[in-house]
């Protein structure tokens, strides 16, 4: 099966999402997990294509959708979240303007670039919600390139329910007990690892893997 381009990736995760109608938790949820993908993508672009509209409007609706998510991990299914979910489900069509072309020039080297450059940078993180994030978008743009990720996305979701758990705690009152950082850390640094070294486009440029 041919790869998809970063591109297309990009625009059938944005095409679900404009797709999307319902407010349930699952439908939120999935929306969200879309709506990343494509706005890793195109802000991993950047400076050989940039669309700033629709990356201001793209992060304000990741926000909402996460709001809505925390209320549905705290269990606060009220009025209140399903008026914010239905009027950000009406701010999708806001993003009919922001497929991205075709063919930009460059792009799977600009997304390799940005997963090296976040590689690199996990180290130096001591906070785990950082990492986290770093890992998830590493785990949307390997995916994008069609890279095996399927290790780093294990991990991403280890750590995405890690944070849930965490959330749920604070919501029912509780101290959520201390996270060993480095052992996430370490994980996904292995995991990152194996990904750069397993393709075979850009060795050339990436030879300092510790």
């Amino acid at each position: 099966m041919k790869a998809l381009r970063p591109e297309e990736y990009a625009n059938i995760n944005l095409k679900e999402v404009l797709g999307r109608t319902k407010i349930d938790e699952e439908s939120i949820h999935d929306a969200r997990v879309s709506l990343r993908k494509y706005y890793d993508v195109l802000t991993s672009l950047y400076p050989v294509y940039e669309n700033s509209e629709c990356a201001f409007i793209s992060n304000e609706i990741i926000g909402n959708l996460g709001r809505i998510r925390d209320m549905d991990i705290c269990g606060s299914r009220d009025r209140r979240r399903d008026k914010l979910a239905y009027d950000t489900i009406k701010k999708f069509k806001r993003l009919k303007i922001c497929f991205l072309p075709r063919k930009i020039y460059g792009s799977r080297l600009l997304l390799f670039t940005r997963i090296y450059s976040l590689y690199k940078l996990i180290p130096q993180l001591d906070d785990f919600h950082e990492i986290r994030k770093r890992v998830r978008i590493i785990r949307n743009l390997a995916e994008a390139l069609g890279y095996s990720s399927q290790e780093i996305k294990i991990i991403s979701k280890k750590m995405g329910d890690v944070r849930d758990n965490i959330l749920k705690m604070e919501c029912n009152g509780l101290t959520p007990p201390e996270i060993n950082v480095n052992i996430y850390k370490e994980e996904a640094l292995k995991a990152i690892t194996r990904i750069i070294k397993s393709q075979d486009e850009f060795h050339y440029r990436f030879i300092n893997l510790e």
